[in-house]
């Protein structure tokens, strides 16, 4: 009879460091450790936390759909979700519209129930809210419309004023511009003459037609002048 043998497994070489490495590859990393923890326990409330805030306009659509209304009921809310999280953790597309007015960085967080820190102020701006302006900003699909500034904020990131203005002749469509991209709605009307400068024509004088000021200093002509075609 032929006895059964086990089968020789074939062993696996061990791989170890030498006993002078184990110490240079352990000490430096413990003592990074030991170090990021005496530094977190040393320097208590040195690191903040922080988040994005968000001003957000909510428009009812269910209540619009409901009641056949002209005009949606509509509302701003401050909150540290974003636009997408906002509408799916209340009611979804079917039942609110959400739109972004502004946003910006908060330090802290938010639990216990604790409110977003508020819209940074302006700094220095040349536009308030309510102001019309001018879109100047070239080669861009709104470049030239004229709207109104409804939301001013600084944005630190970028150190420059932000403007959210509305276009009430553009269905009321929104949009954010940075302060350079704006200019005052007829700023070139109201800029002074120079000096010795004869008056120009008042806004809205037809070509070809005479300054109000001359017109006022000619003689009155026996007949009745038709106005020059606009």
């Amino acid at each position: 009879m032929r006895s059964r043998r086990p089968h020789a497994r074939a062993a696996l070489p061990a791989v170890l460091l030498p006993a002078p490495l184990l110490p240079a590859v352990l000490l430096p990393a413990l003592a990074l450790a030991v170090g990021v923890l005496a530094a977190g326990l040393a320097a208590p409330g040195v690191a903040r936390a922080e988040y994005r805030a968000y001003e957000l306009e909510v428009v009812d659509l269910y209540d619009c759909r409901l009641n056949k209304r002209e005009r949606c009921r509509t509302g701003n809310v401050t909150t540290g979700l974003d636009p997408q999280q906002y509408l799916l953790t209340h009611g979804g597309p079917y039942h609110i519209g959400v739109l972004l007015l502004a946003t910006w960085m908060c330090h802290g967080d938010t639990s216990f129930y604790k409110p977003v820190c508020p819209r940074p102020v302006t700094r220095n701006p040349r536009f308030n809210a309510g102001d019309d302006v001018v879109i100047a900003l070239e080669k861009h699909i709104t470049e030239g419309w004229r709207g109104r500034v409804e939301v001013a904020y600084y944005q630190q990131s970028v150190r420059s004023n932000v403007y959210g203005v509305r276009f009430p002749e553009r269905r009321n469509v929104y949009a954010r511009y940075f302060e350079k991209d704006l200019k005052k709605a007829g700023a070139a009307a109201s800029a002074p003459a120079p000096a010795g400068a004869a008056p120009g024509p008042a806004a809205g004088t037809p070509p070809g037609a005479a300054p109000a000021a001359a017109i006022a200093a000619q003689p009155a002509a026996p007949q009745p002048v038709a106005a020059p075609p606009p």
